[in-house]
């Protein structure tokens, strides 16, 4: 599988409920949801954290490939908020919005 590395490059944030209004405060509408290895491999069965990527707008080019949620989604609002023990959400900074 190819190396999901690229996305991680500008370094990452901790996710959570403070980093998500932080997303919607800067405008932020979607994030696509990567699921990585420890050596940041893809993976979406058993990954070891979830790479979250923001988008300010998809279009039909992004939606063909990978898992996108909306920012507002009662999902994100509950990884937020909730302590998981197992799989560490993080979010990709970006230099391009």
């Amino acid at each position: 599988m190819r190396k999901g590395s690229a996305e991680a490059k500008f370094g990452t944030i901790v996710f959570n409920r403070k980093s998500l209004n932080k997303l919607k405060d800067m405008g932020y509408k979607y994030v696509q949801i990567k699921g990585l290895t420890v050596d940041r491999h893809y993976d979406y069965i058993a990954p070891h954290f979830l790479m979250l990527i923001p988008f300010m707008e998809l279009s039909s080019e992004n939606t063909d490939n990978g898992i996108y949620e909306p920012i507002e989604s009662d999902l994100l609002f509950q990884w937020a908020t909730e302590a998981n023990e197992f799989t560490e959400i993080l979010i990709a900074k970006r230099l391009n919005h």
